[in-house]
């Protein structure tokens, strides 16, 4: 047993760390044209540096204060399936800069810095000293350029290839966070890997078990190279320990989204705090789920005997449960892309994967203190299936995922909003009897889903092409729908 285990462990850390992107170049590819000062030398020549609209904004104080100027064609990487580029006038360039970590919105930033993709355009001005303007690659313009006789190069997959380079740490953490959901080694949170832009909107990637949002770095890849999705899309990602219990997760995921519109958008005002678009795989689409449903009495009812208003509770306690049990529908996701999620749970959850896996993982102990509280002071509140949970520790997430009551009656609150379903069947072609290797077809399903696409691919589908291809479909539809029912982006709707 104790072998087993080992090689658990060795699995869960091998797979935080198996497809880390590496980054090579020429010591030439380094430059240092003095992109912060008013004038630069560029080519040989003294220019005049420009800043368009679009990095006068978040991107400015890194731009001011970067460690490193990388010419982006001359960057070899290895980690991401595909290589996205567009040629055209102007030099695509990498500047990377280290994140201070001092003001709350640069918490929201990796750790290990900010990397921006420009490409530097050099005008000619007959009698005066050159432009050299400085273009943000993944801005609108530059992408609507690509559709005309005159595009600005631009180099997107070298940008997120000098991000994810950076990103050991990160990918390595997932074990540990499973492990010890209680000492996580980053803050739980959203976090942003381009400069926020207010005029975008949020797709907010949801991980799931023994992971990272390292996981979603081909996915991004392929879908932030897009002019048809760049033009309209950011990314934000949710990193959690994935050790702890869904509703702890879930909850902690409601009140990161809330937090980190309202500290970027004090006002209310931005495209990102009225629509957001959630892409979430595995466990991670069922916090998501919480995001667009409203709770009522229903989970509780799944968890308990008695009604929660009748329990006798210190106010801390009351606050504690009722974050987990009780929600209502978030009003600004518009729309939810659920990837291989098991909504009914997973049977390796509950047999010898799931035993070990809850020996290995220290109980959240804000969960764990808080079932034992509630059930010391109301005896026989608790359904059979959780009070044996109780005696074994406490609630974690293979507790969670196992097939239980709680889990039926998640998957059954209405979604207040269009929803996709994206299932794996390992190419057996199984169909309704399919499963993707974890998480079987009639877990994955869900009736009055918008769409349903089977796909052969097993349980980390998102690296499927034919999956890519539909979240492209459905992200395109999203657009087109908010345009014509609008006439505009930022319309704020009624709920």
């Amino acid at each position: 047993m104790k072998k087993l285990i080992q090689i658990i462990l060795l699995c869960a850390l091998l797979s935080g760390c198996s497809h880390l992107v590496k980054i090579s170049y020429p010591p030439e590819a380094v430059i240092h044209p003095g992109l912060d000062q008013r004038f630069c030398t560029w080519e040989g020549e003294r220019v005049k540096v420009v800043l368009t609209p679009s990095l006068l904004g978040e991107p400015l104080k890194y731009l001011h204060k970067y460690d490193q100027v990388i010419l982006a064609n001359s960057i070899h990487q290895r980690g991401l399936r595909h290589e996205y580029k567009i040629a055209g006038k102007g030099t695509p360039l990498i500047v990377y800069a280290k994140n201070p970590e001092i003001s709350p919105q640069e918490k929201h930033y990796p750790s290990f810095g900010i990397t921006l993709g420009l490409t530097a355009v050099k005008e000619e001005r007959p009698g005066q000293v050159p432009l050299l303007k400085l273009y943000d690659a993944f801005d609108p313009s530059v992408v609507q350029s690509s559709y005309g006789s005159h595009p600005i190069a631009a180099n997107f997959t070298a940008t997120l290839a000098v991000l994810n380079s950076h990103a050991r740490k990160v990918a390595g953490s997932a074990a540990g966070s499973f492990i010890r959901p209680d000492n996580p080694r980053f803050a739980t949170g959203i976090y942003l890997i381009q400069p926020y832009d207010p005029n975008k909107i949020p797709i907010l990637f949801v991980h799931g078990l023994i992971s990272s949002p390292i996981s979603w770095q081909n996915l991004t890849n392929d879908l932030c190279s897009d002019p048809k999705i760049l033009e309209y899309y950011q990314p934000w990602f949710f990193l959690y320990p994935t050790g702890e219990p869904v509703l702890e997760s879930a909850e902690q995921l409601r009140e990161a989204l809330q937090a980190t519109q309202k500290l970027f958008d004090p006002e209310g005002t931005a495209v990102g705090s009225h629509h957001v678009v959630v892409i979430a795989h595995s466990m991670g689409g069922l916090l998501a789920h919480t995001l667009v449903s409203d709770s009522s009495d229903s989970l509780w009812n799944a968890f308990a005997t008695k009604p929660f208003t009748s329990l006798t509770l210190s106010a801390d306690e009351k606050h504690l449960i009722s974050g987990y049990f009780f929600f209502r529908h978030q009003p600004c996701v518009d729309r939810v892309i659920f990837l291989a999620v098991p909504h009914r749970g997973s049977r390796s959850a509950a047999g010898i994967v799931g035993s070990i896996g809850n020996r290995l993982i220290r109980h959240s102990k804000a969960a764990a203190e808080g079932v034992m509280e509630l059930a010391a002071e109301n005896p026989g509140v608790l359904n059979r299936y959780f009070a044996r949970v109780r005696v074994r520790g406490g609630p974690t997430s293979f507790f969670s995922l196992a097939p239980n009551p709680l889990l039926d009656r998640l998957a059954s609150l209405p979604i207040r909003v269009p929803y996709h379903s994206i299932i794996g069947d390992r190419g057996l072609d199984g169909g309704t009897r399919s499963s993707d290797g974890v998480v079987a077809y009639s877990s994955s399903h869900l009736a009055g889903a918008e769409s349903e696409k089977i796909v052969p691919a097993g349980h980390t589908l998102f690296s499927n092409e034919a999956a890519v291809l539909e979240i492209k479909r459905i992200l395109e539809e999203n657009i087109a729908r908010d345009i014509s029912k609008s006439g505009r982006l930022g319309l704020v709707r009624s709920n």
